[in-house]
C-alpha cells in the first residue's frame, strides 16, 4: 500500500495525533513518510501510551523530535526514552471531581476554557 502526504509540508513542523499507541509501527511509519516528504520536524501526540514491545524502541528511533503522551496508563522506566514527554491528567481529574462535589458541570471542562 502506497502512503502519500496531502498538502505542502516541506520545511514545516508536523504534528501526528492519535488516541492510542500500542506497538508504534503505524505512527513510526507515518513519521518516516513525513520526513521523506521534507518535513522539518515531526511531533507525535497521543492520549493513551500502551507501548507494547517494541513501541519504545520504534518511537525512539522514528525520527520524531518529541513524543507527547498523557499518564492515563503507567509508563515504566524501561519504556521511557529521551524524546518522551509525559503530561499528567491529574489537574483535569481534580477539576472534574471538584465540579461533581460542587454540583457544577463536568462538561464545562471541555468547552475550551478549562
Amino acid at each position: 500500500m502506497s502512503k502519500q502526504v496531502v498538502g505542502q509540508i516541506e520545511g514545516r513542523e508536523c504534528v501526528l495525533i492519535d488516541d492510542m499507541i500500542d506497538t508504534g509501527g503505524t505512527i513510526a511509519g507515518a513519521v518516516q513518510v513525513l520526513k521523506n516528504a521534507g518535513a522539518k520536524d515531526v511531533i507525535i501526540a497521543c492520549t493513551h501510551a500502551v507501548f507494547s514491545d517494541p513501541a519504545a524502541r520504534r518511537l525512539a528511533e522514528s525520527g520524531a523530535r518529541e513524543v507527547v503522551v498523557t499518564n492515563t496508563l503507567p509508563i515504566p522506566s524501561e519504556k521511557q526514552f529521551p524524546q518522551l514527554t509525559v503530561l499528567s491528567i491529574a489537574p483535569l481529574i481534580a477539576r472534574a471531581i471538584r465540579e461533581v462535589f460542587d454540583d457544577g458541570s463536568v462538561t464545562s471542562l471541555f468547552d475550551g476554557k478549562a
